[in-house]
């Protein structure tokens, strides 16, 4: 997952990194689930290069900016600066070095698409929770696949075909093109972590074919 990030760090074309976009998509991120949260401490959750990180500094009094790419990190630095973010390197399935219950407001948008396998979709649900603070809200996205057998029929397929073209370069391999759960597997996911669905929304249409997203906003249970 590193090596992969990294490379998509020096390759604009391949990800969509315009830290231009970040206060328009936090306002529908938060806006969508009936929040407006400000001040106190915020996680982000894979900030990349800092699309959104610049828009939750001028929101909270302290961002902590994670990411699981050196490259991406310093990407979000150089756009961003210092200031009330702090940036933070850890692993592709953990939030190591980030504290329990720290978190007023954990926001994870546009990444957990992108995690290789259920497993590690549904260990980075258990570090939200650890990381919330009692009283802690989550926003978050993710892709959710759609219900019926052609539906899982074609993760089948795609799981199976997506090792064999990773030598196509980093969008290829499965660290990019990541898993879709199903309803059922996030709700699992969910209910294991100790975290409840306080509001949820449906995006109009999500890129990933036999797929939809969905926004959770998640606390503590």
């Amino acid at each position: 997952m590193r090596a992969t990030w990294d490379a998509l760090a020096g390759d604009p074309d391949a990800y969509v990194g315009d830290p231009l976009r970040g206060e328009t998509e936090l306002g529908s991120l938060f806006g969508r689930l009936g929040g407006n949260p400000q001040r106190g401490t915020c996680v982000e959750v894979g900030c990349g290069p800092g699309r959104m990180t610049g828009a939750l500094a001028r929101r909270f009094d302290r961002v902590i900016a994670v990411d699981v790419s050196p490259e991406m990190l310093e990407r979000a630095r150089r756009n961003v600066g210092d200031g009330n973010v702090e940036f933070r390197v850890v692993p592709g399935d953990r939030l190591a070095g980030i504290e329990d219950g720290v978190a007023d407001v954990l926001v994870c948008y546009l990444v957990l698409q992108h995690l290789p396998n259920r497993r590690v979709v549904h260990s980075y649900l258990a570090e939200f929770a650890r990381v919330l603070s009692p009283s802690g809200e989550a926003f978050v996205q993710l892709p959710v696949l759609d219900d019926g057998p052609k539906a899982r029929a074609w993760r089948a397929v795609r799981t199976a075909l997506v090792p064999l073209t990773s030598f196509r370069g980093p969008t290829s391999g499965a660290a990019f093109r990541g898993i879709r759960l199903t309803r059922g597997e996030l709700e699992r996911g969910l209910q294991n972590s100790r975290l409840r669905v306080t509001a949820t929304d449906t995006g109009p249409d999500a890129p990933y074919r036999y797929a939809h997203d969905l926004f959770l906003r998640l606390v503590r249970d």
